[in-house]
Order: C-alpha cells, then structure tokens, then sequence
C-alpha cells in the first residue's frame, strides 16, 4: 500500500521587492481579504460540496459527470429542476460521463489536502487518479478516453481533442506534484509523448485540435485552447520539479507553446488572445473563447512562462498585456469583472465563474510586484464571497446576469464543463498571494516519498529558509516536515 511521507510546509511569502522583510507591502489594500479568509471559504464554501459520499463515486474515485444543486447523486427518471431544465448544450450530453470530470474533481481533493492537510482528501485524490489511470487511459498509445456514452468509450483514438486530453492531465498532475509517485508521472508522460508526437502539426507550428480527418472539418480547426491548456492543466505545474532530462524537454516545449500563442493568436494592438485563427471570419469581439478570461489565462501562463525561463521579453509582453486586460474588465460602478467585449467594444457586465477567478488570480499575481493591480480586489472578492457562493448548499453559482441586479444564474452548478477546478484554483492561488501581499506565512501540504523532495508554492517560487520535521500522528513511518519559505514571486 503507498505510504508517501507527509510534509507540511510552511510558506513565509512576501513580494519580492520586500525581500525576506516581514514589514506590510506597500501600496496593499488594508481591506485586501486575509489568506485566513480564503482559507474559511475553501472550508466553507466549497468543501462541504465536494466532502459527501454522492460526490465520490462508485466505486471510489469514478467521480460522477452530473449531480444535483443540492450535492446529491441524480435520479435520472426524475432529475432535479435544475437540470430538467438546463439549456440545450447541457442537455445533449445527458448520458455521457466525462473524463475531464473526473479530473478536476481530482483536482479538487488534491487542492483540499494542499490547504487543509486532512489526509481523507489526499485518499480521495488517490482514488480519482487511480480510477483515471486504470479505466480511461489506453497503456498501448498513453492517450486517454475524452468520455463514455452510455458506458462505451468515445470518441475514437485521434477525434479526442486536445484540450480533452490536457485535462485528463491535470487530476493526474496535481496527485504527481503532492505525491511524488512514480507510476502516476510515467502515465502523465506517456499521454503527453501521445499529444505532442500526434497533435503536433510541423505546418503550423503548432498542435491540432484533433488528428483525425472527417467531413465536419474538425481536424483543420486552429484553436488558442489546444496549446493553451496544454500549459495550465500540467505542463507549468511539473516542469519546474521533473527530473532531468525530461525537465529541460518540457522547457523547451513550453517555450514553443509560448511561441505560438504568441505569433498566431495574440492581438498586441487589442491586447487580447484570438480563441480561433482557423476562419479568419472569426477574428473579431464576441467569437468563440475571444474573452477576458482565456485573454487572462493566456497572459498569466506566459508570465509564469516567463520567471521560469527566466525571459525578461516574455513577462514584458505578458505583464503589458495582463495590465490592459484588467483595466477593460474591471467595472468601478459594481465593483467587479466582466466577462468578455462585445462586438460594439462595450465591456459585458455579467459573470462566468471562471472568468471572474482568472481575473482575480491574474491581479494577484501581478500584485507581487506591482502592488497598484491589487486595488480592485478587496471589491471583487467581496462580490464572490457574497454573490457568487451558494450559501445553502455551497460550492458557486456558474455565474450571474449583468448589472445593475446580477441576478445568480440558477442553473446545474456541477455539469460536464464545471466541476471544482476554478473555484478550488481561485481559493488557492488567492491564498497564497493574500499571504504574500499581507507578508504573512502560508501553509501548504504534500505527501512525497523522499523529505529532499524539492517542494514549490503551486506555480510560484519562493526561499526555503527552514525546514522542521514533526511527528504525524495515526501515521505510522511519516513526519511532517515544515519549510518556511520567504519571497513568493
């Protein structure tokens, strides 16, 4: 049976301008919501959804696609108002039970022991990362089933897409980062050798959206998300701490993903990411994934790209873009983000859930050192803890009408695109940073096999300055090691 050292890790963040100094950063907002407050909602707000045994699936880990406002498992002759009635895009994949699901539920759990150190969470990631490794990856090509329909596997070995296939990754990704286990990363490398050795078009220099010609044309699409995705799902979580020399490949792939975005997908002029290039028709406000969230995501990961290549060209570029973003979509009036532009160039004031936490976690991040871009979000936190969040039955709404009312969508909050991914990653990185910003320590778990691990604060860096090791009670051979860290950056 595994039994992976625990290692609790104590993260003493400051901006990096501050050094290893304890003192307040400057130019913070005082009302800046605490880590203790991002705490208290993950363990509030969002735990208590994810913490029942309707959400963790028989048997363990085949975590379901579909369940109720409520949390319950779904009786499908009679299913709940909330999903009898879900529009169309929803409802045509009644029936299908979605391996990206199932991964970031895994996620989720991973995230759950990261933050609270409760090793109950750590069996349940185990469970979601075992069931996916067993069940939906193929052990002759490493690709991963995308879903299965009425329990047959769909669709075909190279109509899968590409962002079906990144997340896949990232429950597998995440066990891999806090664990350490072996067999698990050799699962992860073997599905991306599958995607960058089939997807990878030399032409375009870049990966397709699918491999497999069909008359519906879907394998001459050019989509932002089939790169994209590649990077956040996985790729920046486990480069950093791979050994080499798969560490220096993965580098190198995540500079040339970099690349493509780049010089195929980035507006400079508009300071946006194009969601399609394939249809030039599509070049233009309010087409497919053209909004300030993927804008915001793509920006965040070249940044991220940037301090780990250490390509002071790349965070220029993405730090200048990242500021742009933010200025559109923030709304004084309310406080908050928008969604997207729209056609006439007017800001969309309804939210979308992830949307809302990618803009937040693009502000905090630029906060670490540019502390002006921490202004909005005393504002925009205090409209998700009190808008955006189910206060009955917990977890978040998938997003609201636009101002002045912000009436909540009332629609499924779990279906086959939403699970605990966005807001887990929300509480998360706005922990960490508020931390930091706060010049307060942080605490995170991991559970490696070795205590010289080399251990980092999710996709951050920071100082290691100590490291304690302390008994773990109910755990025979284990000890939690702590380790301060200084200068989160």
């Amino acid at each position: 049976m595994f039994k992976p050292l625990v290692l609790l890790i104590t993260l003493a963040l400051a901006p990096v301008s501050m050094g290893a100094q304890m003192a307040p950063a400057a130019g913070i907002p005082a009302d800046l919501p605490t880590g203790e407050r991002w705490l208290k909602h993950f363990k509030e707000d969002l735990l208590p959804f994810w913490n029942v045994p309707d959400a963790w699936g028989v048997p363990r880990g085949d975590f379901p696609t579909f369940r109720g406002n409520d949390g319950k498992a779904v009786d499908w002759a009679k299913p709940p108002v909330e999903l009898a009635e879900a529009p169309g895009w929803i409802k045509e994949t009644f029936g299908r039970d979605y391996v990206r699901m199932k991964s970031r539920q895994t996620y989720f759990y991973g995230v759950a022991y990261h933050l609270t150190g409760d090793p109950k969470m750590l069996e349940l990631a185990r469970d979601g990362a075992a069931f996916i490794r067993k069940r939906a990856l193929d052990p002759k090509t490493g690709s991963s089933v995308s879903y299965w329909e009425r329990g047959v596997p769909k669709p075909e070995l190279l109509a899968r897409t590409t962002q079906d296939l990144a997340y896949a990754q990232l429950g597998l990704a995440m066990y891999y980062y806090l664990t350490r286990d072996e067999s698990t990363l050799r699962d992860i490398k073997k599905l991306k050798r599958h995607i960058f050795t089939q997807y990878w078009n030399p032409q375009w220099q870049a990966l397709r959206w699918v491999k497999k010609e069909g008359p519906e044309g879907e394998h001459l699409r050019q989509e932002l998300v089939a790169q994209l995705d590649q990077i956040n799902a996985y790729m920046l979580l486990l480069t950093p701490i791979l050994p080499e020399p798969d560490r220096k490949t993965w580098t190198a792939d995540l500079q040339r993903l970099a690349q493509t975005m780049v010089r195929d997908y980035h507006d400079a002029d508009r300071h946006l990411f194009w969601g399609t290039i394939h249809d030039p028709v599509q070049k233009k406000l309010g087409s497919r994934h053209t909004d300030f969230g993927h804008s915001a995501k793509a920006y965040w990961m070249l940044e991220r790209i940037g301090h780990l290549t250490k390509d002071q060209a790349l965070i220029d570029l993405a730090t200048t873009g990242a500021r742009a973003v933010l200025k559109q979509a923030y709304l004084p009036d309310s406080g908050t983000w928008g969604s997207r532009l729209h056609p006439d160039g007017s800001v969309g004031t309804g939210k979308e859930w992830w949307i809302y936490a990618e803009l937040d976690q693009l502000a905090a991040t630029l906060a670490l050192t540019d502390p002006a871009q921490a202004l909005p979000l005393p504002r925009t936190a205090d409209f998700w803890f009190k808008r955006m969040v189910d206060p009955v039955n917990h977890e978040v709404w998938g997003g609201t009408g636009g101002a002045p009312d912000f009436e909540v969508w009332d629609g499924p909050k779990i279906h086959q695109w939403k699970s605990g991914y966005h807001s887990a990653e929300h509480a998360l990185v706005g922990y960490l940073t508020a931390q930091a910003l706060h010049s307060q320590p942080a605490t995170l778990y991991f559970a490696p096999r070795s205590a010289k691990a080399a251990l980092r604060p999710y996709f951050f860096e920071g100082t290691a300055t100590s490291r304690t090791s302390l008994p773990l009670p109910g755990f025979t051979g284990r000890r939690k090691i702590e380790v301060t860290f200084m200068g989160l950056r």
